[in-house]
């Protein structure tokens, strides 16, 4: 499933490289070029992602980004903000400030995919997925540490075999690993082929 990103920039030619640098199938980008049609719209969307202009009109970057961070359902969101590059911070409202990174106009748009690749990626996904490490967390014998608190009532339906029980555990805990190593393969493969026909189409450009 593709990450929802929100750019805030009152510039076209800014929107236009993120739309460019941000494609399906990893994501999907909503442009906006005012501050009150962020905070009007953001709702709807529950962006993964928000790429954010200090600088906009009616609403600035300041005021959306404490409103984002005061906001529960936001604040884990990927927040990188955008400043012009003779714009000065204000330092007193940046040290209120909640956010990932802050990058300077003009950037290198790959650069900037990649860096809220890997912030977006850190935020929705746990670091690692060892099939080993999660299956070690269930003893050979007894019960997980997460159902030791449960209780079943005495009229409840006939419990299953413990073994089968844990059997059951282990396969259900299996079948997410492989969900979630099937999803990372799909996005690694989209992003290498992303980048493999831009290198050939670079090296085309070169042969004479």
């Amino acid at each position: 499933m593709a990450y929802k990103l929100v750019v805030a920039d009152s510039s076209p030619s800014v929107q236009k490289v993120v739309q460019m640098a941000f494609s399906e199938p990893d994501f999907e980008v909503y442009p906006f070029e005012d501050g009150v049609e962020v905070l009007e719209s953001i709702g709807q969307i529950n962006p993964d992602a928000v790429l954010l202009s200090l600088s906009l009109p009616s609403k600035d970057g300041y005021e959306i980004s404490r409103y984002l961070r005061s906001r529960e359902d936001f604040r884990k969101t990927a927040l990188v903000l955008l400043k012009n590059v003779f714009e000065p911070l204000d330092i007193e409202k940046m040290h209120s400030l909640d956010y990932d990174e802050i990058i300077q106009k003009p950037f290198d748009s790959e650069k900037l995919a990649r860096l809220v690749k890997d912030i977006v990626d850190k935020k929705k996904g746990p670091h690692s997925f060892p099939e080993e490490s999660l299956l070690d967390e269930i003893p050979a014998t007894g019960t997980l540490p997460l159902f030791e608190e449960t209780r079943f009532h005495p009229s409840s339906s006939p419990l299953l075999p413990e073994e089968e029980i844990e059997d059951k555990i282990r396969q259900v805990i299996r079948e997410e690993i492989l969900s979630v190593e099937r999803e990372l393969e799909k996005r690694l493969k989209a992003s290498l082929r992303a980048e493999m026909e831009d290198w050939l189409g670079k090296e085309i450009k070169k042969t004479p």
